[in-house]
Formats: structure tokens, C-alpha cells, sequence
């Protein structure tokens, strides 16, 4: 082998590598080190990462406002509906009725006063409600904790005020069975009939106000029928008492009624009166003054009686003059001296 090897061009240039994002741009004739590829590519690697570090942290941010918002949001209507409730409680008739109940009606007149006391406080707890914040995260925190402390007054004062009104109520319903109880016991025997007693006693182990109302309304209904009806009865005896005591003064009455329409009137006149001549008495019979017209009563005749001797200075006939005095009731007449 005689072939001539041709000699090595040192001055012949190499290739150049192609540069990559993490080379630093050096004279086409140089070459980089080895040991700057991996600096590089760290530095670039925490760019990066605080690049990502800030938005996530931003994006965290606006997630926990948007979360705190909502609460916020939530807690506001919360109390704005207890609110409500509050005040259409406080306007109920419930409420009102339970507020206009006098002391005479309750058992227990403590009652009364607390209901008028716990609404009074409850009227001035009405307060507005503030809006929720934004932007500030601890803001609208501390927002929302003051809503809910609202939302929660306002719920407990109705729970109050519903319980001040009950009490009320149920002293009142104590009362009425208190005064149904007395009125069935004293009841008893005066009641024209006895199954309304039945009725309110029944009305009173349920404790219904209006079945005893009623039940009660009935007994004494009962109680003054039957004294109205004893009263009538009592008046009716005494009458016909009244009757029977004068029919029986009209039966043994001594006066004459007569047998006929007319009856008899009486007589006038009649007995004896001296003769002209001296010669004595002359008997004049007693004559009727009345008469009737269906009969009537005739006087019997008197006796003449016998002469009398004169006791002097009477007459010349020796007699004294005698008259005789007749009562006009047809009684027997009388001897008197004439004058």
C-alpha cells in the first residue's frame, strides 16, 4: 500500500451545536460550558414557580371573599326573616288578645305584668339590620358574626313572647275552670234539669274554654228557669190563699144580702103615741122604708104592751106617755119616754 494519506486540516471549523432555550447565545465560535446548562434552567425554574406562587395565592384570595360573601349574604336574610317574624308576632291577634287580658281574669295576675313587659322590650329590639361589606375578608366576617347575633335575638325574643303569652293564656283557662267548678257545685239542686251540670262537668275535665263558656251559659239558664218557674208557682199559692180567705170572710158574714135583687132597706116609724082625748095610746104599726123587688124582709109585729100606772104628772088618764124607738136594721125596738 503506497497510497499517500492526506494530511489533517487543523484549521477546519466544527460543527455548531443547535442552541436550546437554556443556552446563553456565545460567539459562533465558542462553544458553552457544560455546567451552565443546568443554572440555567433553575433559574428559569423559579421564575416560574413565583410566578405561579402569586396567581395561586390571588386566586385563593377571591375564592375565600366569594365564600365569606355568600355567608354573609345568607345571614342577612336570615335575620331579616326573623325580623319578620318578630313583628308580625308582636301585631298578631294572638298577642293582642293575650295583652288586653285584665288581672281579674288570670289566676295568677304575675303573668299579666311579664307579657306587658317582655313586648314592650321586644318592640324596641326592631333595630336595622346592617349591610354586608365587601373587599375585606375580615370585614365581612366580623359582619357576618353581628347578623347572626341579630337573626338569633330576634328568633329568641318571639320564643319569649310566645311563652309570656301562653302563660297568660293558661292562667285565664286556670280562672275559668276555677269559676265552672264553683258554679257546678253550687248548682246542685237548683237546676231545672240536671244534665247541664253533666255537660259542664264534662266541658271542665277537657279543659275547653268554649265548651265551659257554653256549658256554663246552660246552668245558669237552668238556674233561673226553674226560680222563675218556683217563683210563679209560689205566687199562684198565695193567691188563691188570698181567694179562699175572703170567700170564706163572705160566707160567715152576719150582714143580710137578701134573697132577691132588691134585699131589704129597712123600716121607720111605728109604736105607740097618745090619743088626742087623753083617752090613752094608740098603737101605730111599724111600716117598711124601703121595699124590694123580688121580696125582701117584713118586720114581725110588736106586741102591744100593757098600760102603765101614771107616776104623776103625766095626763088626766093617769099614765105616763111612753114611746118606743125603732132602729131602722130592723132590730127590735125599745121603750123610751116620749118627749
Amino acid at each position: 500500500m503506497n497510497e499517500k494519506e492526506e494530511p489533517m486540516n487543523m484549521n477546519v471549523t466544527p460543527p455548531v451545536e443547535p442552541v436550546t432555550e437554556f443556552e446563553v447565545h456565545l460567539p459562533p465560535d465558542r462553544k458553552h460550558p457544560k455546567w451552565l446548562v443546568p443554572l440555567i434552567a433553575g433559574g428559569t425554574a423559579v421564575v416560574v414557580l413565583a410566578a405561579v406562587g402569586t396567581g395561586g395565592y390571588l386566586y385563593w384570595n377571591h375564592n375565600q371573599l366569594t365564600a365569606a360573601s355568600e355567608e354573609c349574604a345568607t345571614s342577612y336574610d336570615k335575620a331579616v326573616k326573623a325580623q319578620k317574624k318578630l313583628t308580625e308576632y308582636l301585631e298578631s291577634d294572638a298577642v293582642k288578645t293575650a295583652i288586653t287580658v285584665k288581672d281579674s281574669e288570670v289566676k295568677d295576675a304575675k303573668t299579666v305584668a311579664v307579657l306587658t313587659s317582655t313586648v314592650k322590650t321586644a318592640e324596641k329590639t326592631k333595630t336595622t339590620i346592617p349591610e354586608c361589606p365587601s373587599g375585606n375578608l375580615t370585614d365581612i366576617r366580623a359582619m357576618t358574626k353581628e347578623i347572626d347575633g341579630l337573626a338569633t335575638a330576634y328568633s329568641r325574643t318571639v320564643s319569649e313572647v310566645a311563652d309570656r303569652a301562653d302563660a297568660v293564656n293558661g292562667s285565664k283557662l286556670d280562672k275559668i275552670v276555677a269559676d265552672a267548678t264553683k258554679i257546678l257545685n253550687d248548682s246542685k239542686g237548683r237546676v231545672e234539669d240536671d244534665k247541664v251540670r253533666a255537660a259542664l262537668e264534662d266541658a271542665i275535665r277537657s279543659r275547653d274554654g268554649k265548651a265551659i263558656s257554653d256549658a256554663v251559659k246552660a246552668v245558669n239558664d237552668s238556674i233561673k228557669a226553674k226560680s222563675d218557674a218556683d217563683a210563679k208557682a209560689k205566687a199562684e199559692k198565695e193567691e188563691q190563699a188570698a181567694d179562699n180567705a175572703a170567700q170564706a170572710q163572705a160566707d160567715n158574714s152576719g150582714s143580710y144580702m137578701g134573697g132577691t135583687t132588691g134585699g131589704y132597706t129597712g123600716y121607720t116609724g111605728g109604736g105607740y103615741t097618745q090619743s088626742q082625748g087623753g083617752g090613752g095610746y094608740t098603737y101605730t104599726p111599724q111600716q117598711s122604708t124601703g121595699g124590694s123587688t123580688g121580696g125582701g124582709y117584713t118586720p114581725t109585729p110588736q106586741p102591744q104592751p100593757a098600760p102603765q100606772p101614771s107616776q104623776g104628772g103625766g095626763g088626766d088618764d093617769g099614765y105616763e106617755d111612753i114611746c118606743w124607738a125603732v132602729d131602722t136594721s130592723g132590730k127590735p125596738g125599745v121603750q123610751v119616754p116620749c118627749s
